[in-house]
């Protein structure tokens, strides 16, 4: 009994020596490190409490190589560090690798100390060492279980920050500080060039997950409810860009916003990124607002627009349907086409001067002129209001449009 007591008695004196030598063999175990360690000899990449977490981490175990009772420091310690380290964005493996160089520091030091002091027969360790190394690996898988907790949860504290930051810029907000910490946050220039775009999918999906890639634009998505918005960092691209790496998939729509100047013009983008939107004729278009902007000021006032359809177009829903179809398809055509009547009666398959009576006929019923520019306007403008709107429109007027602005 006495035989197979004593490696344990060696290494528990030498323990105690090492734990009086306190922060001087803290430095030595340090230095190993550093110099095991290319990322901890860094002092940029280095964490700054390096020798305080040693000198912890030292203190602990060796206090539990004399009391087993202690090994809940050890293990609070060990699980502390690695939240600290995940915390601090330190890479897991550069911190096992630091971990397990400093428990062989530790382990040379106890032999060390044995030898240069004359504790006793350093072979006896040779019993002990199992024990040691086995509690340095159970440590270690402690460390790496808590910093992968930490991380997770990092990351979604992360993900919940921009989500939070985003959103805020995206709503009406004028407050400088905020903008400029925001962008420091999500590492964009303050007064870069931007565009919002607008997604919308189909109540079955279809919309892509995460936010999309375009060659040379960074792109962060933000999920509004039923609608992902996309902010675009343009940096010196041109709209083009975006609007040609978007992709509308089978029943989504995309509506994108002019170029703004800076973060506090995200909320304006937004606004005009929702109603390039309204502007979509069908699923799987890509619409921006400046190649729209007739469409934008109409479904930006609903109630004006179903108005304005209502006194243009109202005549000729006294007609037989079929009858008010044609005229309406062919005054369509016609504008669509610069107003040349050969080219229509070419698009509709008949003559012109087949295209020529219908026109005429809308100018008998509407009572407008089809050469008098502000008539042509009213219908021009009509005829996109009820196709925005809805044919119900040119009937019931605003009493079609719910939600209109009060006055």
């Amino acid at each position: 009994m006495q035989h197979s007591s004593a490696p344990l008695e060696l290494f528990h004196r030498a323990c105690r020596r090492l734990l009086e030598r306190g922060p001087e063999f803290t430095d030595t175990v340090v230095d190993r490190i550093r110099g095991d360690v290319p990322y901890y000899a860094d002092p940029v990449l280095a964490p700054p409490d390096l020798r305080r977490t040693v000198g912890t981490g030292i203190h602990y175990g060796l206090e539990a190589g004399l009391d087993p009772d202690r090994l809940v420091d050890v293990e609070r310690y060990t699980r502390e560090l690695g939240v600290r380290r995940a915390e601090q964005g330190r890479p897991l493996d550069e911190v096992l690798h630091a971990f397990r160089v400093a428990g062989s520091g530790v382990w040379n030091g106890i032999i060390t100390v044995v030898e240069r002091d004359g504790l006793g027969d350093v072979r006896q360790l040779v019993h002990v060492a199992d024990l040691v190394w086995k509690s340095n690996d159970r440590d270690a898988v402690l460390v790496a279980d808590a910093y992968r907790q930490a991380a997770e949860g990092v990351a979604s504290r992360d993900t919940e920050r921009v989500r939070l930051i985003l959103a805020a810029l995206l709503e009406t907000r004028d407050d400088p500080a905020f903008a400029r910490d925001a962008a420091a946050i999500l590492d964009l220039p303050l007064d870069g060039r931007y565009a919002v775009a607008v997604m919308a999918a189909p109540p079955y999906g279809g919309a892509p997950r995460g936010a999309p890639e375009v060659p040379g634009i960074r792109i962060l998505r933000h999920a509004a409810g039923e609608l992902d918005v996309l902010v675009a960092h343009l940096d010196g691209l041109p709209l083009d860009a975006l609007a040609g790496g978007l992709r509308a998939g089978p029943g989504v729509r995309i509506g994108i916003s002019p170029v703004v100047q800076g973060l506090d013009g995200l909320a304006r983008a937004r606004d005009m990124a929702a109603l390039a939107l309204r502007t979509c004729r069908a699923g799987g278009e890509v619409v921006r607002l400046d190649a729209r902007l007739p469409d934008g000021l109409l479904v930006s006032r609903p109630d004006l627009a179903a108005e304005l359809a209502h006194q243009v177009l109202r005549p000729l829903y006294d007609l037989e349907p079929a009858d008010r179809e044609t005229l309406l398809t062919t005054l369509g055509v016609w504008i669509e086409h610069g107003g040349s009547a050969a080219q229509a009666a070419r698009r509709m398959f008949c003559h012109r001067n087949t295209v020529l009576n219908r026109l005429r006929r809308v100018e008998q019923t509407t009572g407008l002129s089809l050469t008098r520019p502000r008539d042509l306007l009213r219908l021009t403008l009509a005829l996109d209001a009820q196709r925005l709107l809805g044919p119900a429109v040119a009937v019931l007027g605003n009493r079609h449009t719910p939600g209109r602005p009060a006055l």
